[in-house]
C-alpha cells in the first residue's frame, strides 16, 4: 500500500479554520477521462521538469491522483478491502462552495457544481468509496450510500455540523 500524502484544504467557514480531506477510490482499472490530468512542470533552460501529482481543474475545483490514505482500508467491507484502488483528491475549492451556500443553499441540481462532480467521478464506476473528514482526523460514520447521500452529508457538514463519514458504494449486477 502506498504511503499516505495529506491533502489539506484550509478554509474558513463561520470564523473557524476548517482542514477537509476529501477523496475518491475508484478501481485501480478505471479509466477517469471526465477530466484532462496532466502532470505540472517546471520549464528551466528549455528542459521541463515534473513536478508534483497529476492535476485537473473541475470549475473551482482541483483534483489530484494521490495516494491511498492508509487508514481507511480496513474501515471498508472485505471484498473493498483487496480491491486495488487509485485515489482521486479534492484540494482545492471549498471555499467558492462555501461561498455559492452562504448565498442560496437550494442551488438547482443542473447548476451544482459539487453535485456535477459527485457523478461525474462515479457514474461508470463499478464500485466506489468517498472519504470526506472535516478537520482531518473525524470520520463519524462508514455506510453504503449513493451520490446524493453523500452531497447531502457533504452540505450538511460544511453548513450545520461537522461530520466525517466514508460512503462506499457497489451497483448490484443485475
Amino acid at each position: 500500500m502506498a504511503i499516505w500524502q495529506s491533502c489539506i484544504i484550509s478554509l474558513k467557514n463561520n470564523n473557524n479554520i476548517m482542514d477537509i480531506g476529501f477523496e475518491f477510490l475508484l478501481p485501480i482499472e478505471s479509466s477517469v477521462t471526465t477530466f484532462k490530468f496532466e502532470q505540472p512542470v517546471y520549464e528551466w533552460q528549455g528542459e521541463k521538469f515534473p513536478q508534483g501529482e497529476e492535476e485537473a481543474w473541475f470549475h473551482y475545483f482541483k483534483l489530484t491522483k494521490s495516494n491511498v490514505p492508509e487508514h481507511i482500508t480496513s474501515l471498508l467491507p472485505n471484498n473493498f478491502q483487496r480491491e486495488q484502488w487509485q485515489c482521486i483528491s479534492i484540494i482545492d475549492g471549498f471555499e467558492s462552495l462555501i461561498n455559492e451556500l452562504s448565498v442560496d443553499k437550494k442551488i438547482p441540481e443542473e447548476n451544482n457544481i459539487l453535485l456535477n462532480l459527485l457523478h461525474l467521478l462515479t457514474k461508470t464506476q463499478k464500485k466506489w468509496v468517498m472519504i470526506f473528514e472535516p478537520d482531518y482526523d473525524c470520520i463519524n460514520e462508514v455506510i453504503e450510500g449513493n451520490v446524493d447521500i453523500a452531497f447531502h452529508k457533504i452540505i450538511d457538514s460544511l453548513t450545520i455540523e461537522r461530520n466525517g463519514f466514508v460512503l462506499w458504494n457497489e451497483k448490484k449486477v443485475e
